[in-house]
């Protein structure tokens, strides 16, 4: 907001999330239906990225990994923006189902990890296509979830309970949250626990 205050923009509103609702942002409020989409959102990104980088490295085809992700990543957009549950669910299935039986080389490849920051560890411009890289010199990314985050900043309400003091509904809320957020992910985890290739996130 500065910056573009000091550039002479300083009436152009600037969206930011904020759960605490700390930033007033003009003609933009979260409700209930924007973080039911949004939490979507994060899942399907997530499992998307975790189904991708575990066979891209390996396809038998050049491609279609990417291929498919397009595919579901269009897919992703309409259940995003229906809302719908059953869809949702329907959609993970198909992701976990379609991925697992792409056809890949026999081989093994040094897996690395990769962390940091949240945009630099996600956008391929901010890290320099640091995926693109490792896969490139004959490895495979495994990356954290963006949901991970989420929780980790949900959990903290125990902590500030149990070690700062904080009133005991914090780390009620938190436990909330965190079995709120774990609804989201259930159908996931259940899909990923019953395929061949992949593993479930674990509970924080």
């Amino acid at each position: 907001r500065r910056a573009l205050s000091d550039i002479g923009w300083g009436h152009i509103p600037v969206i930011s999330l904020s759960a605490q609702s700390i930033e007033k942002n003009p003609g933009f409020k979260i409700s209930i239906a924007l973080a039911h989409r949004a939490m979507m959102a994060v899942m399907l990104g997530d499992l998307l990225m975790r189904v991708l980088y575990r066979t891209r490295p390996y396809e038998a085809s050049e491609g279609s990994a990417n291929a498919l992700y397009e595919k579901f990543n269009a897919r992703s957009i309409s259940a995003v923006e229906s809302g719908s549950i059953g869809g949702y669910h329907r959609l993970i299935r198909d992701i976990v189902r379609e991925f697992d039986e792409l056809p890949l080389r026999d081989v093994r490849k040094p897996r690395v990890g990769v962390v940091g920051e949240i945009l630099v560890k996600f956008h391929p411009t901010a890290n320099n296509d640091i995926f693109g890289t490792i896969e490139r010199e004959g490895a495979e990314c495994v990356v954290p979830d963006l949901a991970d985050f989420l929780f980790y900043s949900f959990i903290n309400g125990v902590y500030k309970h149990r070690k700062l003091a904080f009133p005991k509904s914090a780390e009620r809320t938190a436990h909330l949250l965190v079995w709120a957020l774990e609804l989201y992910r259930a159908e996931i985890k259940k899909r990923l626990r019953n395929s061949r290739r992949f593993t479930p996130p674990e509970s924080i």
